[in-house]
């Protein structure tokens, strides 16, 4: 299931109890494509879907964790008129039936000239998601390949990880991340490496 969402709750850092890890989706679990001319943008057409492999064993690793996985993102392109709301429904779906660990999947359909408050880096989607999910964002990662990502993340608290990505390698946002990773498998495995660490130290 996912959520369209717009006029969303502000302020609070902390909102819940709850962990999670909440990730930007195209660039991070959707590989980025080249578009008739259009360097690294969102895939546009069923053919150009492609969902990163291999990341069911550290989703319910995390689930196991209890964290939560969120996934949060901009999709301009339904205002642009270059995709379809059925398309986006019909990506997100299959992402969902091939990670059903994705509890839910935040979508700010707008562009920046409409001032909403659910485009990133505005924090609104996470914080709608830290309000449905009852999220602590400081315990919580925020997962993204953007500055807006990363700025959405630490606005509300969150820690965050920056994804490197072959069109991204230069963005000013790996200097204002808590880590920055290669892929989302690196970054999922950063986050269950400090989490058992944590474990470990209150076991002692």
């Amino acid at each position: 299931m996912y959520s369209v969402v717009c006029n969303l709750v502000k302020g609070g850092a902390m909102l819940g109890t709850k962990k999670g890890v909440l990730l930007d989706l195209d660039g991070v679990l959707l590989q980025l494509v080249d578009h008739f001319g259009e360097y690294g943008v969102s895939a546009r057409t069923s053919e150009e879907i492609e969902i990163v492999d291999g990341l069911g064993e550290l989703f319910d690793a995390l689930v196991g964790k209890e964290f939560v996985i969120i996934g949060h993102t901009n999709q301009p392109d339904i205002a642009r008129k270059k995709i379809t709301q059925k398309f986006l429904d019909k990506k997100h779906a299959l992402l969902q039936k091939k990670y059903p660990q994705v509890e839910r999947i935040y979508v700010c359909s707008h562009t920046e000239t409409d001032l909403c408050d659910c485009r990133k880096p505005k924090p609104g989607l996470l914080r709608q998601a830290a309000k449905d999910f009852g999220l602590d964002f400081s315990l919580s990662w925020v997962v993204g390949d953007s500055r807006g990502d990363i700025e959405a993340g630490r606005m509300v608290h969150a820690k965050t990880i920056f994804i490197l990505t072959e069109y991204n390698c230069a963005n000013p946002a790996i200097d204002k991340c808590t880590a920055v990773a290669k892929n989302v498998r690196g970054a999922l495995s950063l986050i269950l490496a400090l989490e058992n660490k944590t474990s470990n130290v209150h076991d002692v």
